[in-house]
């Protein structure tokens, strides 16, 4: 429809966001963990590093340590290029954005770099990324590793490889990418499943927990492990039962600063799961437990409020409605009804965010 000039308007403007945010990314260096100035106590710059966004410095000690959290209010000084967080998201998302520019257009050079940074961040030994996130949100103070680390990962499994398989056409795609990259992920999978950090991220209840078992399933279902996948997707089902109260509302997120926020984003990533489920089998869509909790039960906790029912719990900001965006996009099409897709539209027509032009791109013709 792009081609022939039958497209939507939203479509083509989409299109041609997609194709200025790829030519950008043409013309960055690949990120890697090996640029970061800060470094944890292995000194080894191929070992992952970010620090937790919501922790500040102590102004009760000289020093500052250890420093104090915030919940909801982002410390600017965590999101610097000293250490490897702005880059994981730089990667992934943007290996995200040069696959679809290859894929809507064929053109090799998108294919090219996003190789490239495949190469950069996952297999070069000179620059990779060792796959495990023992140092992941470290908070400045506290020597305890921490399993909210484990969050960082998503970012890997929601693009990397779905963009792989996009990729896996182009004439500059080689089969020591793809075995490279399996083994990458496999490793990663096996450091999830049974290091001590990554049992102790199992066991958490929040949203932590929820991108947790998403992960999980998803380097399983791409290193082709179909038994871990339903395994993971079955406790994502039981979950539910911990995570929500009788009207749906997520008992965990709802306590948050930005309650609203925390429980689309949680259920983004319990849709997420919903999805990796639909592939082997398991409807976890049609699910309800024996108390009644189901997804769509959470999600019509939210809906109403984009209809103008009152939000009453804490928000440090202005509900931002398109958050319950990347949830109802996932719905599958056998459960989706017109009442979803009428409040998807009514969201999409309300926000001017050019982040969600890549969205229109990839579900206008199911709108």
């Amino acid at each position: 429809m792009i081609h022939n000039g039958t497209a939507s308007k939203q479509t083509i403007a989409a299109y041609q966001k997609l194709l200025r945010d790829a030519d950008k990314l043409l013309k960055i260096s690949n990120p890697t963990v090996v640029d970061k100035t800060i470094l944890h106590p292995t000194q080894n710059k191929h070992d992952y590093l970010s620090i937790s966004r919501y922790w500040w410095s102590n102004p009760k000690t000289e020093n500052g340590l250890p420093w104090i959290r915030k919940d909801g209010e982002t410390n600017p000084d965590t999101q610097t290029d000293a250490v490897d967080r702005q880059r994981l998201s730089l990667m992934a998302k943007g290996i995200w954005n040069l696959s679809l520019a290859y894929f809507f257009t064929t053109n090799e050079k998108y294919a090219e770099k996003a190789i490239g940074m495949i190469d950069t961040w996952f297999l070069n030994e000179d620059t990779r990324m060792n796959p495990h996130l023992e140092y992941a949100q470290s908070v400045p103070g506290n020597n305890n590793k921490r399993p909210s680390g484990i969050l960082d990962g998503r970012v890997i499994v929601m693009y990397v490889p779905d963009a792989i398989n996009l990729l896996t056409v182009s004439k500059n795609w080689q089969e020591q990418y793809k075995t490279g990259t399996t083994k990458w992920f496999s490793d990663y999978l096996n450091w999830l499943t049974t290091s001590d950090l990554g049992i102790k991220g199992s066991l958490q209840e929040n949203n932590h927990g929820s991108w947790y078992k998403f992960q999980v399933a998803g380097l399983a279902l791409y290193v082709g492990d179909s038994a871990l996948v339903k395994s993971t997707v079955k406790l994502a089902e039981k979950s539910l039962d911990e995570m929500l109260n009788d009207d749906g509302g997520q008992i965990h997120e709802l306590a948050r600063s930005r309650s609203f926020f925390y429980s689309c984003f949680n259920l983004q990533a319990l849709a997420n799961i919903a999805v990796l489920g639909e592939k082997i089998g398991v409807d976890m869509w049609q699910y309800t437990s024996e108390t009644n909790k189901s997804l769509f039960l959470a999600l019509n906790y939210l809906v109403p409020v984009i209809n103008g029912k009152q939000w009453n719990h804490s928000t440090l900001k202005e509900i931002d409605f398109s958050e319950l965006i990347p949830v109802i996009s996932l719905i599958s099409k056998k459960h989706i009804t017109l009442e979803y897709k009428n409040v998807l539209i009514k969201i999409l027509n309300a926000t001017k965010k050019e982040s969600l032009q890549e969205f229109w791109l990839l579900n206008s013709v199911n709108l």
